[in-house]
């Protein structure tokens, strides 16, 4: 089977599953993504291990790394997987420089593959993280291919399809906030869901079931 006869397939079943239930649609549609990407992460947590096994300093700055934790896993050729040819390790700071390189060569109006958002913790709230976005930069989305919604205090991130996320904000979910802008929260009862602020519309509280990976970037 082709990759598009796969994805064919998966809906057929989470249609015959719902059987016209929106509420059945949805949770079967947020398990089946939220338990593949947990499949990529496991898979880019073997690699990573493998390769700091057999002593891989970091690509960028070829020194040996301090601790394990945070280090970085990138994709030399972003086309192929995650596999020990085709990635190498790097220092979170000597990732970041790399993309601002590559950014900085992208040719101005191409579209960027990851609009990042990053959020402190709050302790004192009834939420962990919150994140906001502006009709503004709801309008700016179309230039990234997907957002990473990071924990600036742990590194950790989920990243939701742009279309996905448009998706989600609706004009029933925007706030009395700023311009009127949507509110992401992860709440302190559902660590691993993203939370869809109800807004002034009315609408009920919307979760979204997501993975935390450390990775910072995509590759």
């Amino acid at each position: 089977m082709k990759p598009k006869e796969i994805l064919d397939q998966a809906r057929k079943l989470i249609a015959e599953y719902s059987s016209g239930d929106p509420d059945k649609w949805w949770y079967a549609n947020r398990y089946v993504f939220a338990r593949l990407q947990l499949d990529e992460r496991q898979t880019k947590t073997a690699v990573k291990r493998r390769l700091l096994d057999a002593g891989a300093t970091c690509h960028v700055c070829a020194t040996a790394f301090d601790s394990t934790r945070g280090v970085h896993l990138h994709r030399l050729d972003a086309d192929r997987g995650y596999s020990e040819a085709n990635c190498v390790l790097m220092h979170p700071e000597c990732h970041q420089k790399h993309h601002a390189q590559h950014s900085r060569e992208q040719l101005p109006g191409t579209c960027q593959a990851l609009c990042v958002k990053e959020s402190k913790r709050y302790e004192d709230k009834p939420f962990f993280y919150w994140w906001d976005i502006s009709p503004n930069e709801a309008e700016r989305l179309d230039r990234h291919e997907a957002v990473a919604f990071v924990q600036k205090d742990t590194g950790y991130r989920c990243v939701l399809p742009t279309p996905t996320l448009k998706l989600l904000l609706t004009p029933q979910r925007q706030t009395t906030r700023g311009a009127g802008n949507w509110g992401i929260k992860v709440l302190k009862n559902r660590p691993n869901q993203l939370a869809f602020e109800p807004g002034r519309g009315g609408e009920a509280w919307l979760f979204l079931p997501v993975v935390w990976a450390t990775e910072e970037q995509p590759h």
